[in-house]
């Protein structure tokens, strides 16, 4: 086979295998980069309950957010 085409194919496999990872390497970064901006305060200072990651939030906290806000 020629070089050209098996250039293509590998070309193509490494944006294949790669490229989720730098995309995740992207988010991960402006995730880092973004805490703490909207409410212009550092992380970890405030209530307990802003403490906490909100994916692991009871329903109590919830509702203290939402009567909050």
């Amino acid at each position: 086979m020629r070089p050209g085409p098996l250039i293509a194919i590998y070309v193509l496999l490494l944006y294949t295998f790669l490229a989720p990872l730098v995309l995740l390497g992207i988010f991960v970064l402006f995730d880092v980069l973004g805490r703490g901006t909207s409410t212009g305060k550092k992380p970890g200072t405030g209530s307990s309950v802003w403490k906490k990651d909100p994916a692991l939030w009871t329903t109590g906290d919830i509702d203290v957010f939402l009567d909050r806000n």
